[in-house]
């Protein structure tokens, strides 16, 4: 997702959002509008740490047990997060079949 440039005003709305979806839901809470704008900086940053970490890169020295608890949780809640959206994309795929 490119959403600098949303934040900065060069785009007019968010180019992931499906029209009739102006409410979106996460952790069990829902936002109007894109959710990138209550993203923090620290979440920014464990999301992009995810990245490494999913390709084998540890954001510090040492196996996993050095790193932070922190982001150890950060990594397992990203994780499940996917892995709903991904359970999810099949439940509508099978719809689809039917």
């Amino acid at each position: 997702m490119n959403c600098r440039s949303c934040l900065k005003g060069a785009k007019i709305r968010c180019e992931f959002e499906v029209p009739g979806q102006e409410i979106w839901e996460l952790n069990g809470e829902q936002y109007k509008g894109c959710p990138f704008k209550i993203v923090t900086r620290q979440s920014a940053n464990f999301i992009r740490a995810f990245n490494f970490y999913s390709r084998g890169y540890l954001p510090n020295r040492g196996a996993w047990i050095e790193q932070s608890a922190k982001m150890l949780d950060a990594f397992d809640l990203i994780e499940k997060e996917l892995q709903a959206i991904k359970e999810e994309k099949e439940r509508r795929k099978e719809r689809f079949r039917r």
